[in-house]
């Protein structure tokens, strides 16, 4: 579904990805770990055009991207849930939603139903949610376009433990149906690898570790010596 082939990207001539390779297949959710600074939310900047593109190739089903603007990408298929929500504040939760929407299977009742607490407050506007309701609504505007790849970048940093359960059911729903595949940047490892097929560790800019999360979640050695974290 996705291919990054040998990328080096930063922010302006500085480099934070180099050399960068993985793979992100057909409806799979691939869970991208690493220390801080080490290049995670660059590598999802990057992915949807917002970093300086130095080397590399981006593909999306073998199409390349990379000369491709953020805007373009989404039109391709790409979304994107930053870590800051960025929801429009002077839209109802409502209007947030509709005003990206794409034909396909998201739908608003679709979302509405992945998100009841949306429906109850669709008449609200975005700066009247709490956090945990925003993190849903940038989500579900999100998925309202449509997306063949979705970038999740740490969806469930500095939320209370129900709203947690309550969005990492929501991103098991997601895995369960359709095509659509999932990169999710996750400092809380237990949960993250929990919720995906995959994982790859990334350190210095680059991918130092690859394969099944279950595997990795049983192997408490290889946090620790990849992550600095034990259970």
């Amino acid at each position: 579904m996705l291919q990054l082939q040998g990328v080096c990207a930063g922010y302006g001539a500085s480099r934070v990805l180099h050399e960068l390779t993985l793979d992100l297949r057909e409806s799979e959710t691939l869970v991208v770990m690493g220390r801080n600074g080490v290049g995670k939310t660059t590598l999802v900047e990057t992915i949807m055009g917002l970093t300086q593109h130095h080397a590399g190739r981006i593909l999306l089903r073998g199409k390349p991207v990379e000369r491709l603007q953020a805007h373009e990408r989404n039109r391709a298929g790409i979304a994107w849930v930053p870590q800051e929500r960025e929801v429009f504040p002077s839209l109802t939760v409502e209007e947030n939603l509709l005003v990206v929407a794409r034909g396909g299977e998201w739908t608003l009742e679709r979302v509405y139903g992945l998100f009841p607490r949306l429906r109850e407050r669709r008449s609200n506007y975005g700066d009247q949610l709490s956090g945990g309701e925003q993190q849903m609504l940038a989500l579900g505007r999100a998925l309202m376009t449509n997306p063949q790849v979705l970038l999740l970048d740490e969806p469930v940093e500095g939320l209370a433990p129900l709203v947690v359960q309550e969005m990492l059911a929501a991103i098991d729903r997601m895995r369960g149906s359709g095509r659509m595949s999932i990169l999710l940047v996750e400092q809380k490892y237990e949960q993250a690898l929990a919720h995906s097929e995959r994982c790859v560790v990334i350190d210095h800019g680059a991918v130092v570790h690859e394969g099944a999360s279950r595997d990795m979640l049983a192997d408490e050695a290889l946090v620790e010596r990849l992550l600095g974290l034990s259970h």
